[in-house]
């Protein structure tokens, strides 16, 4: 995709005459997937999906025109309909447009000390058996499934200041088990990603310790006896389907246009309790980590709440430019992103956490008189409109008088109103923990690579 940015600066220049703003983007995706149960072992290759898009602003919306020919002679073609359909809109290259941004000219890549994509597939194979077989020293194991894969993107970006080149590496491994007893069935998955080479890897056991540990705890447990609001701590991973539920789709400042967050009525207003931190930061080395976002802009961390009050929303170009030519007072971040390249960008989200704290997540359980200690969260959704939440989790273990008495259930499901569950916190743990293995998408579609975490929280839900 390198090798395309001068026909996309070209195609920047011829676009300008007729538009205020243009710019141009390519990307090429590949990587390997490995799939290993009892009965069939699969190494599939991901779709090598590559192609380019070109972008005019007209004055009040963007265009856009894409293509899976990435070659020099398609830049130009696409580039030359586009001016025309600009054109047609009644674009006029004196009318404001969005800020290219400071001049720059740079490559950049996540460092990969054994490439992954050179990797034998026998290799990727043995090293997701090796993965399977950790599981292995579980009681009452039924089936065991490691996932095992590599994950890379070529992208550039080019507009009249840019010339931007970025690869991006990412390695994961699953573990996903099924426990059976006559008490009955259960299943619990774990696993990591990481950027960068086949170096990243984690130790099997590491990656299956907590399913190993928990799964055959959960065999015949039923849900919580009392449902209802209760007194809870939540572990790191929790806090993070927390967080990107809470400050999702709600803080995306494209649903804002569009009156369809609720996160705009509180811009500048308490939202939390006092002493809660939280952040979205694409360039803190998590797995959902990039240079720069798919409009051109350097990845940096932004933060959402400070303090308990909600300082700022996520943007792209579009959504930025819009509330700002409203009057509105707002920063560029950068959370442009697309699915693919024949994809327009969204507001998204990247790695997105709460802050740490001062309180060891052992202080926070002693906090709590009657209540649970939810573990292993696995989905969740967000209605951003009236910002109400639903988070699920595979486990809640009992405190009584501080300590965790060993009885568990599961599973459960949180629900609440976002501002009234974060006014409730009460202790935030020390140590921020990523959970990395998450995807987003935009209501039904429009998948991205998200990551969450935090340290433990100590609030109130309302829980079953």
């Amino acid at each position: 995709m390198r090798s395309l940015v001068p026909a996309l600066a070209e195609a920047v220049t011829l676009l300008e005459r007729v538009a205020p703003y243009a710019s141009g983007y390519a990307r090429k995706n590949s990587g390997t997937a490995v799939r290993i149960d009892r009965a069939s072992t699969t190494v599939t290759p991901i779709d090598p999906q590559a192609g380019f898009t070109m972008t005019a602003w007209t004055g009040d919306r963007f265009l856009e025109i894409s293509s899976d020919d990435p070659c020099p002679e398609a830049v130009r073609a696409c580039a030359l309909a586009l001016a025309d359909r600009a054109r047609a809109a009644g674009a006029e290259p004196t009318r404001p447009g969005p800020a290219p941004g400071e001049p720059l000219e740079q490559h950049f890549a996540h460092p990969q000390a054994r490439d992954s994509r050179t990797v034998p597939a026998a290799e990727k194979v043995a090293a997701a058996e090796s993965l399977r077989a950790s599981l292995a020293v579980a009681p009452n194991l039924r089936e065991a499934v490691a996932l095992l894969g590599d994950v890379h993107a070529e992208i550039s970006f080019v507009n009249r200041t840019r010339r931007l080149s970025q690869e991006l590496h990412r390695v994961r491994q699953v573990a996903v088990a099924t426990f059976a007893s006559a008490a009955g069935q259960v299943q619990l998955h774990h696993g990591l990603e990481r950027i960068g080479g086949w170096e990243r890897l984690e130790d099997p056991a590491r990656v299956v310790e907590s399913v190993v540990r928990d799964g055959p705890r959960l065999l015949g447990v039923g849900r919580i006896p009392d449902p209802g609001e209760q007194e809870c701590v939540i572990d790191g991973h929790f806090a993070g389907l927390l967080a990107h539920e809470a400050f999702g789709h709600g803080t995306e400042q494209d649903l804002f246009l569009k009156d369809r967050a609720q996160g705009a009525e509180h811009l500048g207003k308490p939202i939390a309790a006092p002493g809660v931190s939280m952040y979205d930061d694409p360039s803190n080395g998590w797995a959902a980590s990039y240079f720069f976002d798919d409009e051109g802009i350097l990845a940096a961390r932004t933060a959402i709440v400070e303090d308990g009050i909600l300082i700022n929303g996520l943007n792209d170009r579009h959504s930025h430019t819009v509330l700002n030519a409203r009057g509105q007072a707002v920063g560029k971040t950068a959370n442009g992103r697309r699915e693919a390249y024949d994809h327009k960008p969204y507001t998204r989200m990247t790695n997105t956490f709460f802050g740490a704290g001062q309180d060891a997540e052992s202080d926070l359980i002693r906090g709590v008189k009657r209540g649970y200690y939810l573990t292993h969260p696995s989905n969740g959704m967000e209605d951003p409109k009236g910002w109400g939440i639903q988070c699920e989790g595979a486990m809640a273990e009992e405190i009584l008088d501080g300590r965790l008495t060993g009885r568990v259930f599961g599973p459960v499901v949180v629900t609440g109103h976002v501002p009234t569950l974060l006014k409730s916190i009460t202790g935030i743990g020390s140590t921020v923990h990523e959970a990395s293995l998450g995807m987003c998408g935009k209501g039904y579609k429009e998948w991205v690579k998200v990551t969450d975490g935090g340290p433990a929280l100590r609030l109130r839900l309302v829980i079953a």
